[in-house]
């Protein structure tokens, strides 16, 4: 038995993520009522690149996945990821902040959301998988997400995702270094995961720690960016202690 729930479900799955839009800045607040689907549209449309688009995306997928999850009663989430695409994962999500989140985000253990994650596929290669699915009977290739549109070139730079460029290189890397993305990944599982509380906040976007030393975007040289962004240097500093710097940073208009 499986479920197949749309995108912009994730609206009625965790009520709370339309007042979060509003009050990070990122959706204005809703003048009238819009459909999920409008509203859906309306972020992404509001976001500044193919990067932030998709990393929004990513983080919508993966709050709907944890609503849907404690929906069901579910204890754990099991994710299909090969160590291919945790290595993809791990260099991405640093280059967009998020280095610090990576324990909660490629290892095994309890997310700040209180369900557990899961990755039981960390110590096989995607290329070992797809030669699996192929020799099994019957053939499990339908259960394989393709990495074709990652790998090809993009038509414009414009297009081009910072998730897109990761899939393309390690794609290039394990056919001839396999040992090279084995050893992202085990180092990225020797990272340990900060203790949370009931009281730490979380990111209003992507739902994880907002570590107090860096507390969004302050200290770097990217809040006066921000505050301009956001039209004053007062509703900035709320809205940035809203998100991670990661989030702040990846949805700063353009």
């Amino acid at each position: 038995m499986f479920s197949i729930i749309a995108l912009e479900d994730v609206f009625d799955y965790d009520v709370a993520i339309p007042q979060g839009l509003a009050d990070s800045g990122v959706l204005p607040k809703e003048g009238s009522p819009m459909t999920n689907s409008e509203r859906l549209g309306a972020t992404l449309t509001a976001l500044p690149s193919a990067t932030s688009r998709n990393d929004f995306i990513n983080n919508l997928r993966s709050r709907l996945l944890v609503a849907f999850a404690k929906v069901q009663k579910c204890d754990s989430i099991i994710y299909g990821d090969s160590t291919t695409r945790i290595a993809e994962r791990t260099l991405s999500e640093t280059a967009k902040g998020r280095g610090g989140t990576l324990p909660w985000l490629t290892s095994d253990g309890l997310s700040p959301q209180g369900i557990k994650i899961s990755y039981p596929l960390r110590d096989l290669l995607r290329k070992e998988l797809v030669e699996y699915a192929h020799l099994v009977s019957p053939p499990l290739m339908p259960c394989i997400i393709s990495s074709d549109n990652a790998a090809a070139n993009p038509v414009s730079s414009i297009d081009t995702t910072i998730d897109d460029l990761m899939g393309r290189y390690f794609k290039s890397v394990e056919q001839t270094y396999p040992s090279v993305v084995a050893n992202v990944v085990r180092t990225s599982g020797r990272l340990l995961a900060p203790k949370a509380s009931p009281s730490d906040q979380l990111c209003v976007i992507c739902r994880l720690l907002i570590q107090d030393a860096t507390e969004g975007l302050h200290g770097t040289g990217e809040q006066s960016k921000f505050d301009d962004a956001a039209g004053s240097t007062d509703g900035a500093i709320a809205v940035s202690r809203t998100m991670c710097y990661g989030c702040a940073r990846s949805n700063m208009v353009s």
